[in-house]
């Protein structure tokens, strides 16, 4: 499973690739726990593009992207703590701390 990971907006407005990832070339634990956060956002059902609850200019995005074998799908979502993003920022922290 190959997962790369942009943010981009805020007041600068960067765009920027955060992480790459592929679970293939992590250690046992790192990969459960990243494929665990996948499956539990239920990611590949997810539609592109996830509302947050809230609004403003300066809120950060994240794409999401995962590819998995002949499935391929993209998430964009604000970062920002609400039961719709939830799942979404457990995976981007998963991400992050296997780098």
């Amino acid at each position: 499973m190959e997962i790369t990971i942009a943010r981009s907006g805020g007041y600068a407005g960067l765009h920027e690739v955060i992480a790459t990832v592929d679970t293939a070339r992590l250690d046992p634990k790192a990969k459960a726990d990243i494929e665990a956060a996948v499956a539990n956002a239920n990611f590949f059902a997810l539609p592109p593009r996830v509302q947050g609850k809230e609004i403003g200019a300066d809120l950060q995005t994240y794409e999401v992207t995962v590819v998995d074998n002949a499935r391929h799908h993209s998430v964009i979502f604000p970062d920002e703590s609400s039961s719709a993003t939830a799942q979404l920022l457990a995976l981007v922290g998963a991400i992050m701390a296997a780098r």
